[in-house]
């Protein structure tokens, strides 16, 4: 009886591998994977933010009582390029979050109706830093591209460190591959696919645009002047720092987080709280257009919020309050009305 066991279980994993999608796959994904979401206050960890969402319920009665499911969802990270200076001003690279396409519906969506939290055993945050992250959509694994005098676009491959390709690369994508070429300063891509890779199809993030999600393509790299082909998904949600916004307000609740006010002068975007975690904001003025997906091209996610002049200096940031009065006491001769014609122009 033994026997026929064995021999039943053998031809099962045989038949499990065979497929190519089995019991072993599923119980890897459980064991490797993390929860996200939870119905307790009490499972939730210290460092992390989250967001309470539920419809037609009150975050009170869910602390008080228990919610029965999920109303706690996690604000996850993806991979990034800023790892130790998370909470950092100013960087030398740009700062980049990739998010694979079967991750990216984890990022948790923020509306008026729901909470932004955040939890630690140890202290009450100082301030609360929101930076804000323009979304390119859906690409390959290469952001932060540079354009050259000739209109060509390159990633800084070893410049003034042989790893500076790490903050241009995601490198839990398939474009980690690109890592295993023999060192260059510099590592153009001409084509990916049938797309010219030229202003016309790079973002302001330096990623490749117009690319259909999940779907491969011939990429044409360029160590000098020698092609290297290189087969590349388009499965990474690409997303670059814009902004960032510093706040204090928060309120505790009797329980194990405090409840991040979120700013009202905050437009829908993505914003990485406190160094540890992403959301997505939705405004009222999008809430009823929103597609509840991970991506919605009908929604602007990267209208600016500060305002800069040619010159590169701030001209309006809503996070200052005391905007107005320090402009016209550093130059007493300019009234409000004035700035307002000012930055009314730059928009």
């Amino acid at each position: 009886m033994k026997k026929r066991i064995l021999l039943l279980l053998t031809v099962f994993v045989m038949t499990l591998s065979l497929s190519g999608c089995g019991l072993f796959d599923t119980m890897l994904s459980l064991s490797e994977g993390q929860p996200t979401s939870f119905s307790s206050a009490y499972d939730l960890k210290s460092g992390k933010a989250y967001v309470w969402h539920h419809e037609g319920g009150s975050i009170e009665e869910d602390i008080k009582n228990g919610a029965g499911k999920d109303v706690f969802f996690t604000c996850i990270t993806g991979d990034y390029n800023f790892k130790g200076t998370e909470m950092e001003d100013i960087s030398m690279y740009p700062r980049s979050i990739w998010i694979d396409s079967g991750t990216d519906g984890l990022i948790p969506t923020v509306t008026s109706s729901d909470k932004l939290i955040y939890v630690s055993k140890t202290e009450v945050p100082e301030s609360i830093i929101f930076e804000r992250f323009a979304d390119f959509g859906y690409t390959i694994g290469v952001s932060n591209m540079i354009q050259d005098a000739g209109g060509h676009y390159y990633i800084e491959y070893a410049v003034s460190d042989e790893e500076d390709y790490k903050y241009y690369l995601d490198l839990t994508s398939d474009a980690s591959q690109l890592t295993d070429l023999e060192v260059v300063t510099k590592l153009y891509l001409d084509k990916v696919g049938e797309v010219k890779v030229d202003e016309e199809s790079v973002s302001d993030g330096g990623t490749v645009l117009g690319l259909t999600k999940d779907k491969q393509y011939v990429c044409e790299f360029y160590t000098g002047t020698f092609y290297q082909d290189f087969l590349l998904t388009a499965n990474i949600h690409s997303f670059g720092s814009m902004e960032r916004f510093v706040s204090y307000d928060y309120e505790f609740m009797h329980s194990t987080f405090i409840v991040i006010e979120i700013p009202e002068y905050f437009t829908s975007g993505y914003y990485f709280i406190n160094g540890v975690g992403l959301f997505r904001y939705v405004d009222d003025e999008d809430k009823e257009i929103y597609n509840g997906e991970a991506y919605d091209a009908a929604i602007d996610w990267n209208e600016p919020l500060i305002i800069y002049n040619e010159a590169g200096e701030v001209i309006y940031d809503p996070s200052n309050p005391d905007y107005f009065e320090e402009q016209m006491e550093s130059d007493p001769g300019v009234s409000e009305e004035e700035l307002t014609v000012t930055i009314e122009e730059v928009e």
